[in-house]
């Protein structure tokens, strides 16, 4: 497999990778995938604290 290093030279994961690049191929904005992403984490920490409870 290839490593694929970001601006930074950090190694990215191969699924993000390809994540964000389906998503851009359909046509989603940086923002919009970075809208998508806050709601999926802020869905994930509610459920969290809900079952904390």
């Amino acid at each position: 497999m290839t490593a694929i290093y970001s601006d930074n030279q950090q190694q990215l994961d191969m699924e993000w990778v390809e994540l964000i690049l389906l998503a851009r191929s359909k046509g989603l904005t940086k923002d919009q995938i970075r809208n998508a992403l806050s709601i999926l984490t802020e869905e994930k920490r509610n459920r969290l604290e809900e079952s904390a409870v």
